[in-house]
């Protein structure tokens, strides 16, 4: 079973959350006014895996369906 580990954006950090996935990998998200930016990174936060950009008018065509 794949488990997350959610941890809170501290104050200065709002715009971005972060997500361990089975002790494998680990996730950043920050929201930006462009849309999001989703940075995975092997399980010690330093090799870079790959990003995934998503901008704000791809997020509103999904949401009207």
């Amino acid at each position: 079973m794949v488990t997350f580990e959610y941890t809170p954006p501290e104050e200065d950090e709002g715009n971005r959350a972060y997500l361990k996935v089975d002790d494998l990998f680990d996730i950043s998200i920050l929201r930006t006014e462009e849309g999001l930016i989703v940075d995975v990174y092997e399980n010690d936060a330093i090799d870079l895996l790959g990003t995934i950009a998503i901008d704000e008018d791809s997020l509103s065509r999904n949401r009207e369906g």
